[in-house]
């Protein structure tokens, strides 16, 4: 009796530990980096696509954080989402591509915009965005540098470097609707 319950233990964690060893998340082996649901009023929401570590959760809204600070990992992609600042474009500069050929940009307010790779180990080295009726500003934390101070607000921003081989880690984003006199 005694060999069989040690075996039966042995064979349950045997099989809980490879299922645990090979169980990946979604997120991580994801080209998409799913659903954003955001708050009601202005505001920005976004997500980085984060080396080795995929789509990173919970959601990033309104000068939070999104990405990674000393962990030497690149931020590859980035999924962003605006309300009440209307139409928003975005143009990554990736390492060895260059700048985007075209914009990504949303058809209406609330609508999700992806820039940069999935699967290809490419930094983002720089960002620009714009939006349609209000204004950005930005930060973002440039390997071997550290943060950047917040760009002012404005209808477009551009953060990161070009030539320099400094790949982004992290951003942060804010939003503001534009005041009309």
């Amino acid at each position: 009796m005694r060999k069989s319950v040690s075996t039966i233990i042995t064979a349950v964690a045997l099989t809980i530990g490879s299922t645990v060893a090979v169980a990946t998340p979604a997120s991580a082996t994801s080209s998409e980096p799913g659903p954003m649901v955001m708050a009601a009023g202005t505001q920005i929401c976004y997500k980085a696509h984060v080396q080795n570590e995929g789509w990173e959760e919970p959601l990033a809204c309104d000068g939070q954080e999104a990405g990674s600070t000393g962990q030497v990992r690149n931020m590859e992609a980035l999924a962003i989402q605006s309300k009440g600042v209307g139409k928003l474009c975005a143009w990554a500069h990736v390492q060895d591509q260059g700048w985007d050929a075209q914009p990504s940009c949303t058809d209406y307010d609330g609508q999700m915009v992806v820039v940069g790779t999935v699967g290809k180990n490419r930094a983002i080295e720089a960002i620009y965005i714009e939006v349609g009726g209000g204004h950005v500003a930005a930060k973002a934390h440039l390997r071997n540098y550290g943060w950047t101070n917040w760009t002012p607000y404005n209808s477009s921003v551009s953060i990161g470097t070009v030539g320099q081989n400094r790949p982004m880690e992290a951003i942060k984003l804010a939003v503001q609707a534009r005041i009309w006199a």
